[in-house]
């Protein structure tokens, strides 16, 4: 039965890292749930049939109306010598049609250019709102795999300074050693314990934000290869990243065409004052069987086809005083334009810093790995030939789990900084997501 037992857990585990989850698979996935693309998606649909409103506001319209009437008139007349009592009813039946073109309505016109500007708009925002979802994913996926690691490099320096312990307490028992190294490696040995909880609990939090991204729990993922290449940014030029983003950036894409849909509005104010034009039509039908002098029967017709001509002779002010409006609004735009370009810009230097920073900070973590090793090598022959303490042992233990939590920070970073650069100048895509997994273990 215990090895019945065994073998299921062992399978399960098995299935577990055969079907461990990277960077890309769960990228697809969350493509189709993220609640923040859908809303874009929306908000573009929306916009699609605002075009279809501004176009249909431009065309022919045609209205049907009728009704019919029941009338009934009594009239009782008492005067000397005639006396008159009349009493009639009749119904009265109407019909009529009309149709209206607009020929000339400058306003509809900027509606409908204004309305395909709004698309585009809302274009721009679905391919940022993706974009964002590919910087948010890998953010919480490097955390996970960042908090995996420091949860078990905690765990191996547990087991090392729970070996210092049990061989400080031996020394101790046997008189070679004092009670200091022992409670040196109990005190030791509680601040890991107490490191351990700590790490647990951030594994835990980083997952759960990671299930806030891609709507599920996910607990084993694809970790990064051993050996690791980390790619150099292309260009290797702060500047020519700068232009980029300044131009592309969906920061300042975006504010580009709030600037564009508020002239618009001005446009449409501008042209309030024009006169218009419509082409308009009706038809017409009357029937009665009398009225309130006879009990005559008829049916009248009418028709009509001609221009209708309109022009605002007097607003009151209101025209001027959105043109003002508009032109308040336009100047406030190109200043929030202006400061996409500056926050871009920055953005921008930021994350080509933190690049060139991540990849500098691995080469040095790398070396300071090799150093740390040698240094606990030399530290435990030295406590051999008696030159060295139990807490020596211990503080280069401490130095090398440091510097080995530092160096996969490092690698997190700049693969994440790379991706930032991406999306500060509005190129990050799915290849991009693609060149990063290629560094995970499938």
């Amino acid at each position: 039965m215990h090895k019945l037992r065994a073998l299921f857990v062992s399978a399960i585990l098995a299935g577990n890292i055969a079907h461990s989850a990277d960077l890309l698979s769960l990228y697809r996935e969350a493509q189709t749930q993220d609640p923040a693309i859908a809303a874009a998606r929306a908000s573009l649909a929306a916009a699609l049939e605002k075009v279809k409103q501004a176009e249909a506001v431009n065309g022919p319209s045609v209205n049907a109306q009728g009704n019919a009437n029941y009338n009934a008139l009594g009239t009782n007349v008492l005067s000397r010598p005639v006396h008159v009592n009349t009493e009639r009813s009749y119904a009265v039946l109407n019909a009529s049609v009309s149709a209206s073109q607009p020929l000339y309505r400058k306003q509809n016109e900027v509606n409908i250019e204004q309305a395909q500007e709004a698309v585009k708009l809302a274009e721009i925002t679905v391919k940022s709102a993706e974009q964002d979802l590919i910087t948010r994913l890998a953010q919480a996926y490097f955390d996970v795999l960042l908090a995996q690691d420091n949860l078990s490099l905690i765990t191996a320096q547990k087991a090392a300074v729970t070996e210092q312990l049990a061989q400080a307490k031996r020394n101790f028992e046997v008189g070679v050693a004092t009670i200091v190294d022992s409670n040196e490696a109990q005190a030791r040995y509680d601040l890991v314990l107490a490191a351990e909880i700590s790490a647990r609990n951030e594994l835990e939090r980083t997952r759960w934000a990671l299930r806030s991204v891609i709507g599920r729990y996910e607990a084993v993922l694809a970790g990064l290869r051993e050996p690791i290449s980390l790619p150099d940014p292309n260009p290797n030029n702060m500047e020519a990243w700068v232009a980029k983003g300044e131009a592309n950036a969906y920061a300042v894409l975006l504010a580009q065409k709030a600037l564009s849909l508020l002239q618009y509005d001005l446009k449409r104010n501008q042209v309030a004052n024009d006169f218009t034009v419509d082409a308009v039509a009706s038809a017409g039908m009357n029937f009665f069987n009398g009225s309130t002098v006879n009990n005559f029967n008829g049916t009248t017709r009418t028709a009509l086809i001609g221009v209708q001509v309109n022009y605002p002779l007097f607003t009151n002010g209101l025209i001027d005083a959105r043109v003002r409006e508009s032109l308040a609004n336009i100047d406030k735009s190109r200043q929030d334009l202006e400061t996409a370009r500056r926050g871009v810009a920055l953005a921008t230097r930021s994350a080509f810093l933190g690049v060139t920073n991540g990849l500098a900070s691995n080469s040095a973590q790398l070396q300071a790995l090799a150093s740390a090793n040698t240094v606990l090598a030399s530290t435990k022959l030295g406590l051999e030939v008696g030159v060295r303490t139990n807490l020596d042992i211990l503080n280069a233990q401490q130095a090398v789990f440091s510097v080995r939590r530092d160096l996969a920070a490092a690698r997190y970073n700049t693969l994440m900084g790379n991706l930032r650069l991406k999306a500060a100048v509005g190129e990050l895509a799915e290849p991009d997501v693609q060149a990063v997994n290629a560094y995970l273990v499938k």
